[in-house]
């Protein structure tokens, strides 16, 4: 077994056997907010693959959690059909904003996804019949018991959001070493070159776009579900800064960079919580730091230590 699969295989038992060392509700809800902020993420990264940079990702965990939210309280479908389905209502929702702006690079589609998000938030606030308006939507139905587990405490949605983000994981992992990742790659390093080798821009830089916002969706059926209540308060502008923080910290290069930097940056502020009122202040200082010290984020902190040794 080589050197990566056994530190998969630790980091995976590790993980798994947690809840049989402690179940402390506080620990456990960090862990769990951790999964929710790294299946997005996962998501804000596969998008920056090919070169785009968003800054509206709150939007699609929105749109997935009022849609899950509706779809079992208005339509009467159990949680474990919502769930999917609100991913695939937000990426559905990618594909019609998608489709006219993503020909457009840089600084001006994160506007226009910027622009975007607090559009949903609008819809959101001046909908209140349906979508709760400022007050949110509170006593949304946990998830149904599935194979005896009943979701009472804190463990069940543990594991569950566990196996949810490794599913996410194997599909990132899986994606990046197939065709498809090697041409998001090649439009990331050069779109005029890839499209001169006959790459489709539009089209993979939608799928790209589509998938990414499909595990958003994921992510906000939970956020819902979890805490039995979904307001836009959640989704303003700060969660999609701190998606594109929490790759850019934990490591764009990497599929395990999301993660590690949605755990690092949900751990920091509970350190600080005597001054949580300046968390976007703490993020900022943090960005900076790994940007002038790890430019390759805190993923490539271990090759760093290791390559110093071998010089001295």
């Amino acid at each position: 077994m080589d050197k990566r699969k056994l530190i998969h295989l630790i980091v995976l038992t590790a993980l798994l056997v947690f809840p049989a060392l402690t179940q402390d509700p506080y620990l456990l809800n960090l862990l769990i907010t951790t999964g929710i902020w790294t299946t997005s993420v996962w998501g804000v990264r596969l998008i920056m693959t090919t070169g785009q940079l968003t800054l509206g990702h709150a939007a699609y965990m929105a749109v997935g959690a009022y849609a899950s939210t509706l779809l079992v309280m208005k339509a009467g479908l159990s949680f474990w059909l919502a769930l999917p389905l609100s991913g695939l209502i937000s990426a559905f929702v990618a594909l019609l904003i998608g489709f006219p702006t993503l020909r457009i690079k840089g600084v001006y589609f994160a506007i226009i996804t910027f622009a975007f998000a607090e559009i949903i938030r609008l819809i959101i606030v001046h909908w209140p019949s349906l979508l709760g308006g400022f007050g949110g939507i509170p006593n949304i139905p946990r998830p149904e018991p599935i194979f005896s587990i009943h979701f009472t405490s804190r463990v069940s949605y543990y594991y569950l959001i566990l196996v949810i983000s490794l599913i996410t994981y194997l599909i990132m992992g899986r994606m990046e070493r197939s065709r498809i990742g090697k041409i998001f790659s090649s439009i990331h390093e050069s779109d005029t070159l890839a499209e001169s080798i006959g790459i489709n821009l539009m089209k993979y830089k939608i799928i790209a776009f589509c998938i990414g916002c499909f595990f958003a969706g994921l992510s906000g059926s939970f956020y819902a579900h979890y805490f039995s209540f979904t307001s836009p308060e959640f989704f303003t502008i700060w969660p999609s800064i701190y998606c594109l923080i929490f790759v850019l910290v934990g490591g764009a290069g990497s599929v395990l960079g999301p993660p590690l930097g949605s755990f690092f940056l949900t751990l920091v502020p509970e350190l600080l919580r005597v001054a949580r009122e300046f968390e976007p202040v703490v993020y900022a200082g943090i960005l900076f730091l790994i940007m002038f010290l790890l430019p390759g984020g805190l993923i490539t902190l271990p090759s760093r230590l290791l390559g110093q040794k071998k010089t001295h």
